[in-house]
C-alpha cells in the first residue's frame, strides 16, 4: 500500500467508524493527520499521524502504533502527543485533519493548549538561536 492508499483508507476508515473502533479499544480519544500526506499524499513520502490516550486509560504505545501498522503498514508515522514537544505537538495539531475524537471538545482543548505552549516557549527557542549564532 503507497502513501495516496493509506491516506484513503485512513479517511473510509473514519468515516465507517473502524478507526473510532481500533482506537477506542487501545484508549486513544484523539488521532490527527498531518503533514504532507495530509494535502498532497501522492508526493508525500510517508504518513503522519498524531495520537492521545483517554485520561486514565493504560499508555500502551507499543500496542497502538502495532494496531495501527497491522492495518495501514510501516508508511505511518506515529506520534504521541502526550510525549512530544511543543513544536511537534504544534505542527501535529495546527493544521491537521481530526481522524478520530471521542469525545466533545477533545481536539479544541488539545490544539489550544499545544499553541499555549508553543507560545510559551517561543522566547526559548529564540534565545538558543541567539546564542549558537555566537
Amino acid at each position: 500500500m503507497g502513501v495516496a492508499e493509506v491516506v484513503q483508507q485512513l479517511r473510509a476508515d473514519k468515516e465507517s467508524g473502524a478507526l473510532a473502533e481500533l482506537c477506542d479499544e487501545h484508549g486513544v480519544e484523539l488521532l490527527t493527520l498531518f503533514g504532507s500526506a495530509r494535502l498532497d499524499p501522492e508526493t508525500a513520502h510517508d504518513v503522519d499521524v498524531a495520537y492521545q490516550f483517554r485520561p486514565g486509560a493504560p499508555r500502551d504505545d507499543l500496542a497502538v502504533v502495532n494496531a495501527l501498522g497491522e492495518r495501514y503498514g510501516d508508511l505511518l508515522d506515529i506520534m504521541p502527543l502526550d510525549r512530544a514537544g511543543e513544536v511537534a505537538r504544534y505542527a501535529a495539531l495546527g493544521p491537521a485533519d481530526v481522524l478520530v475524537e471521542l469525545g466533545e471538545g477533545v481536539f479544541a482543548r488539545t490544539q489550544m493548549r499545544a499553541f499555549r505552549d508553543y507560545c510559551d516557549t517561543q522566547r526559548f527557542r529564540d534565545l538558543m538561536v541567539e546564542v549558537m549564532a555566537r
